[in-house]
């Protein structure tokens, strides 16, 4: 473990490690002003941060956001944006082939600090990119003990629980997926809601959920995920899964990449598409309860791109259509052309 300094952030005590080259050293260099007291917070600056990463100047953006949460260290909004650079930091280290510092791990640390305190502060979206970080971290757990033994015995997560309603999207979608298959999952959505129902709580073992874009980039994860597939990793990822689709059944999510999956004959089977081999159904309804409380109930964050999962499966699956998106209103049958 690395070496780690502390700092008192109003009633937290936030935890750094020292190797760390971007914001957190901009936060100790400003602890003195914070002893001198808070700053009023601008509700300019995470915008602002976003506009610089967009631009291409994402350490610039954190470098500022660093800097200014040393003397507003209560601004939810800052500390979200610092945790989502930080969140993409550790995906462009898998890109290029983990190499360079810091480590993938380590960017997983400070996204998980910088979350932790927009959790703290009430920002809607915190609970879900922090459970994005545990996910990156069973993944780099994947890339480096393989998928049998991740399954099996991945450290646990002190993470807040998943939104219940994501949790429900994830038991959906393992469930439209045939028995013995591989779930290939699009979005970040898609894969933080099946990593969290599979690996957290333990639905399906029989399936191997799958990022396409990932074992396309990344070697260390497609040698990983290559041996659980039992495919030749030196196969780009469509060559691999017409292999596989010869031994078992392949589940496109309904924001899954086709452009990643195999020339095939697919069809619909409730919120996926599937080819490969004939897999038994699962038994097991699907259901919408807790998206249709949250959102009766007035949540906002992530109830609309959810619908907009099950509305992408309907596009394929038309009998969705009159069935779960009948109970969720007037959006899901403009989305069935009704």
């Amino acid at each position: 473990m690395p070496a780690t300094g502390g700092l008192a952030l109003g009633k937290v005590t936030v935890r750094f490690p020292w190797r760390h080259s971007f914001s957190i050293i901009g936060i100790i260099s400003c602890a003195p002003a914070m002893l001198a007291g808070q700053a009023a917070i601008d509700p300019s600056v995470a915008p602002r941060a976003a506009a610089l990463a967009r631009e291409g100047e994402r350490d610039v953006a954190t470098d500022l956001l660093g800097h200014y949460l040393a003397t507003a260290p209560d601004d939810g909004r800052a500390w979200f944006q610092l945790g989502r650079f930080y969140l993409l930091d550790a995906r462009d280290w898998h890109g290029r082939g983990h190499e360079g510092e810091p480590s993938g791990l380590l960017y997983l640390d400070f996204a998980a600090t910088a979350f932790d305190q927009s959790v703290r502060l009430a920002v809607d979206s915190g609970v879900v990119y922090r459970d994005m970080v545990e996910m990156g971290r069973a993944l780099i757990y994947v890339e480096e003990h393989g998928w049998a033994d991740a399954r099996m015995r991945a450290p646990g997560s002190d993470a807040p629980p998943l939104p219940d309603f994501l949790l429900e999207l994830g038991d959906n979608l393992l469930n439209s997926c045939p028995s013995g298959g591989v779930l290939l999952t699009g979005s970040d959505l898609e894969a933080v809601s099946v990593w969290y129902a599979s690996s957290v709580a333990r639905r399906r073992p029989d399936l191997l959920p799958l990022q396409p874009d990932l074992y396309a980039v990344d070697s260390v994860y497609r040698r990983s995920m290559a041996g659980a597939l039992n495919a030749d990793p030196s196969l780009p990822v469509r060559q691999a899964l017409a292999l596989v689709a010869t031994r078992r059944p392949i589940c496109m999510s309904p924001l899954a990449d086709s452009g990643a999956v195999p020339s095939a004959s697919w069809h619909a089977v409730r919120l996926v598409r599937v080819s490969g081999v004939t897999g038994t159904e699962s038994a097991e309804p699907l259901t919408v309860t807790d998206l249709v409380r949250n959102e009766r109930r007035g949540t906002i964050a992530w109830v609309r791109e959810v619908e907009a999962i099950y509305h992408a499966a309907a596009r394929h699956n038309t009998l969705l259509c009159a069935g779960i998106l009948t109970s969720l209103g007037d959006r899901s049958l403009e989305a069935c052309g009704r």
